[in-house]
């Protein structure tokens, strides 16, 4: 059975995750994943990985640890994709999952947030899947913030 894992980004998969593509309909909603790159090497706060099936390289996301943050921004997933080819198969799920537990082993993180557009439904029942509710607040970018109640 595949097995999805999740690697810090490194010269040997960074090319792969500068490849992976998105639905048409997602292009405009996420950053490109040489951004998200590009940004991790100037904010220390900002975690790359690559999300592997196996030996493939389906997805992209990113963490933010920022120690000067209160406790509902301090841990965040500022980036998350998975490849169009991979997507609806239950591999975001299982990466998501993962990460959510990865950022749990730390005793500070009490909430876990997240955010995407208002108008992105499938996003949104995706997170809210995952137990992310959303609070109805907005980023400047007019995103609204989903947060993951982790312990009190």
């Amino acid at each position: 059975m595949a097995q999805i894992s999740i690697q810090e980004l490194t010269v040997k998969n960074m090319y792969k995750c500068l490849n992976l593509k998105l639905a048409e309909d997602q292009v405009d909603r996420i950053a490109p994943n040489v951004y998200s790159i590009a940004e991790s090497k100037v904010d220390p706060n900002f975690t790359p990985y690559a999300i592997h099936l196996d030996e493939e390289v389906i997805g992209f996301m990113m963490t933010e640890c920022d120690p000067n943050e209160i406790e509902e921004r301090k841990y965040w997933i500022p980036r998350f994709m998975i490849d169009v080819s991979y997507q609806r198969m239950g591999y975001g799920k299982e990466a998501m999952q993962q990460v959510i537990d990865m950022l749990k082993k730390n005793d500070d993180c009490h909430y876990i947030g997240l955010s995407t557009e208002p108008d992105n439904y499938s996003a949104l029942r995706f997170y809210e899947s995952l137990g992310f509710v959303n609070t109805g607040k907005l980023l400047e970018e007019s995103e609204v913030i989903l947060l993951l109640k982790v312990r009190r």
